[in-house]
């Protein structure tokens, strides 16, 4: 049992070690969305120095009841998240950086398999079947100490290996346009022209007007949601107030938007990755970017408003009354 538990803990910690690696070449060679904390990149230098410092103890053999506690911890939690991500509909569980590997695979063949193993291969847990002092405990959790010159040397190691790990990753963030990629930031183009609009197949068209650009991935549900109540408004808005409304696909293509659809279709290349929050929203006028929203769809009244705004209130100064006729059309 006790040769089983050694054997467990090394093998999760070079698992830890090689996940580490893989999402620290994926932030050191390709742009993060910064959408949510899963692509938020301070938040992945974390866990990234979390899982190399943790693998670093399970692979020195130092304090083993207690890292036997950690690391039992550790994979709960990462079975917690996993599950979440699985039921949330997340296409990679990111474990394994840019290996999109799908949550559930992950939650049955790697987490909840190695919370198993650590119950049944454990160490001796005597201080957890009697009542006993904090310090019986710890002295318990920390037997047997190691000698000074070995741990103070694998301290040593472990603490240059972070620092190193943790500058390289936080000062050496990829570019944000290259010729391979690029990172779509809408709330930026704000008072510009659209950046992008030679890209866009129907760019020459969206140049003159107002238009509601819409740009979508065909595995957003989010995007479903959003296409959906813009074909609902456009069919329903047939004073021309509204604006133009134009779906912008964004590489790889998928069937989301059928093509009688009452909006204008579009796409991005697929000469190049586009890294975009989708639902993105972009209100142009006469292609220049009045106003943005990532990763959520205003509604018909947001954007009257903020036309309204835009026209100094003189041509959309009816705006309640035009949102009302359109919901009494709604219903």
């Amino acid at each position: 049992m006790k040769k089983a538990n050694n054997i467990l803990l090394k093998v999760l910690g070079i698992l830890l070690l090689t996940g580490a690696a893989m999402k620290g070449w994926q932030l050191l060679t390709e742009p993060m969305a910064n959408n949510d904390i899963w692509s938020y990149r301070p938040f992945l230098i974390f866990v990234i120095e979390f899982e190399i410092a943790l693998g670093i103890w399970l692979l020195s053999g130092l304090f083993k009841k207690a890292a036997w506690l950690a690391i039992l911890a550790c994979f709960s939690m990462f079975s917690i998240v996993t599950l979440y991500k699985g039921l949330t509909g997340a296409a990679s569980c990111g474990c394994f950086g840019s290996v999109h590997v799908n949550p559930w695979i992950t939650l049955f063949a790697v987490d909840i398999p190695a919370v198993i193993a650590l119950v049944i291969f454990r160490p001796t847990l005597s201080f957890l079947r009697k009542q006993e002092s904090i310090a019986v405990f710890v002295r318990n959790v920390l037997a047997p100490l190691p000698s000074i010159p070995r741990f103070t040397a694998i301290f040593s190691v472990g603490i240059v290996i972070l620092a190193v790990t943790g500058c390289v990753l936080a000062f050496n963030e990829p570019a944000k346009v290259t010729s391979g990629y690029e990172v779509l930031e809408p709330e930026t183009w704000i008072g510009k022209e659209l950046p992008i609009i030679e890209y866009i197949d129907v760019g020459k068209q969206i140049k003159k007007g107002i238009w509601l650009v819409l740009f979508y991935h065909y595995d957003c549900p989010d995007c479903v949601t959003a296409i959906k109540t813009y074909q609902d408004i456009t069919k329903l808005a047939g004073n021309g107030v509204f604006p133009k409304i134009v779906f912008i696909e964004v590489p790889p293509y998928g069937q989301l938007v059928s093509q009688t659809s009452p909006c204008t279709l579009g796409q991005l290349p697929e000469t190049k990755d586009w890294f975009v929050t989708t639902p993105a929203v972009v209100l142009l006028t006469n292609g220049m970017v009045k106003s943005a929203w990532e990763a959520k769809v205003p509604d018909f009244d947001t954007i009257i408003e903020t036309i309204a705004i835009l026209k100094d209130q003189k041509l959309f100064i009816s705006t309640k009354h035009y949102s009302k006729t359109l919901e009494r059309r709604w219903c």
